[in-house]
């Protein structure tokens, strides 16, 4: 008795039948391996939240603040201790904001070491990197909180009030505020002492965004890098600037903008692409460098957020609620 075999029709149709199951499933299985990836990130950002609450209440009621220049005299170089290595980035001449909260979680570390104290490959990383977010970093990291944590603290809007910036010479809120005890030409980088921010004075917890996803600091530097020729001495140009993407509104000067869409950053494998804020994903381009949120929507189009209050959420589409010191 002879067997019956397919026939090439029937072959076709089983083949186009298997393609387009798997072109339905493989989607909703990237997704469900996503959303896996979206709860470890929001168990490491609950973490986060927690110890940033824990330094707080050992530190008179203050968040953490950005960084800090420990080992430098006055904030310049060279470093006091060359022996010094910041608990988890690695930093020779001080700590950002995962070292100071690291006595609190004491998970992970940016790099494995040489003997030499250089950074030869990624560490385990622990809370400070979201499973989805680290692979978009190439830099082994190690020896600067940039690329060693996909993670950042909201410096623009918590850490540092839109009505009164922390800025130098005659500017609003500058001066000594502003040095920190550092001599003024110790300030080529950064944004002098950086400060943490007063729980007392956050007057809407709950809408007050401390950490997103993205960077080691993340909001707008109002700067076009990094000197202090540049920030803030040539600040009305830069918010002149801002003023075309950002009209005053609310009460809030031109440059800021009180209630806004958070701008999602140009996704790219070169993660200094994002750190460079100036490419948005939906195709528009900031007027200055580092002016955009630097915010990376790694899950499925959105991310998590920790607010003032402790509590995480994921949000896809979000506002920037600018409640500060300032705020009413």
């Amino acid at each position: 008795m002879s067997r019956k075999a397919f026939t090439l029709i029937e072959l076709l149709v089983v083949i186009a039948i298997i393609a387009i199951l798997a072109a339905i499933l493989f989607p909703v299985f990237a997704q469900a391996r996503e959303k896996a990836r979206q709860a470890t990130c929001t168990s490491n950002m609950k973490n986060i939240a927690n110890a940033w609450a824990m330094y707080a209440q050992d530190y008179d009621e203050t968040g953490c603040p950005m960084w800090v220049k420990s080992n430098l005299n006055q904030g310049c170089f060279p470093v006091v201790d060359p022996n010094f290595r910041a608990p988890y980035t690695g930093t020779p001449w001080g700590q950002y904001w995962p070292d100071l909260i690291y006595p609190y979680v004491k998970s992970g570390r940016a790099a494995n070491y040489d003997a030499q104290g250089r950074p030869i490959s990624k560490g385990n990383r622990g809370v400070f990197t979201c499973p989805t977010g680290d692979a978009l970093i190439p830099a082994v990291g190690g020896e600067s909180g940039w690329g060693s944590l996909t993670y950042g603290m909201n410096q623009s809007y918590v850490n540092a009030d839109p009505i009164n910036p922390e800025s130098a010479g005659n500017a609003a809120g500058g001066g000594p505020d502003f040095l920190c005890g550092q001599l003024p030409s110790c300030q080529g980088w950064g944004w002098g002492c950086a400060k943490g921010a007063q729980l007392a004075r956050l007057t809407h917890p709950a809408d007050s965004i401390v950490f997103m996803e993205g960077p080691v600091g993340l909001g707008p530097m109002f700067a076009e890098c990094c000197s202090m020729d540049s920030y803030p001495g040539d600040r009305a140009t830069i918010l002149a600037k801002m003023a075309a993407a950002y009209p005053a509104e609310g009460g809030f000067p031109a440059g800021y903008h009180p209630n806004r869409p958070i701008k999602r950053a140009k996704t790219d494998p070169n993660f200094w692409v994002l750190e460079a804020g100036v490419l948005n994903e939906d195709g528009t381009t900031m007027p200055v460098e580092r002016s955009n949120d630097r915010s990376l929507h790694p899950h499925n189009g959105g991310q998590n957020l920790i607010f003032a209050d402790g509590h995480v959420k994921f949000q896809r589409d979000t506002f920037m609620r600018q409640h500060t010191a300032s705020s009413e």
